[in-house]
């Protein structure tokens, strides 16, 4: 007799930045990067809550890793991250590294100070915002914003590499109702078919 395998698709290992697959743009990852050059090194990815920010840097970050660089991913969630961003905006070789800070406006003060000496060393840096804060003016990379199709793109990129053996479809005005309640954030729409995915899962234990 065959086992049922059930596998939650919008599990935080499936959609966690890196994880989703690069739909969020018309672009890709390695020209991205090569705009970063263009634009003198130092440049930002804005945009609202869940709209992908985080993903794409992810995917940055993988490309200048497969180019030879040495990359330094770093995220803002306390202060103890503060003092690992200034030591290693302090002792990278600028010319052979790439640093990515997601969450970059919660520096308050520390990034206006970063910013220039980010500037000074000429390292190279991309961060994420939601909105430019004041003390940054280095040029915008990419707005991102979220859209209807990119998340029905998803949703069926997950379904089909990581569902279980049972059959699970949301239909197309279930979808579209999920991504407006939830404004656009992926993330959000995502926790939401977390939940109705295992409600279903559920189900079909019970029936067996």
């Amino acid at each position: 007799m065959s086992t049922l395998v059930f596998q939650n698709p919008f599990s935080t290992r499936f959609v966690q930045p890196g994880a989703i697959p690069w739909f969020a743009t018309d672009t890709s990852a390695g020209s991205l990067l090569f705009r970063l050059y263009d634009v003198g090194n130092r440049a930002i990815i804005c945009g609202p809550h869940g709209s992908g920010k985080s993903t794409i840097l992810s995917h940055l970050a993988s490309v200048a890793q497969r180019q030879g660089l040495k990359v330094h991913c770093l995220r803002i969630c306390s202060w103890l991250d503060v003092i690992r961003v200034i030591r290693v905006f302090a002792t990278i070789d600028p010319k052979q590294s790439v640093v990515s800070v997601d969450s970059w406006e919660l520096l308050g003060f520390f990034g206006w100070f970063l910013c220039q000496l980010a500037d000074f060393r000429s390292i190279c840096v991309v961060v994420t915002v939601h909105e430019r804060p004041w003390w940054n003016n280095w040029p915008v990379l990419l707005h991102t914003k979220a859209n209807d199709k990119t998340f029905r793109r998803l949703v069926h990129e997950l379904m089909t590499q990581h569902a279980g053996s049972e059959t699970t479809e949301f239909s197309g005005a279930m979808l579209n109702d999920i991504f407006q309640r939830h404004s656009g954030n992926l993330r959000e729409a995502f926790f939401e078919l977390y939940d109705h995915y295992e409600r279903h899962s559920r189900i079909i234990r019970s029936a067996k």
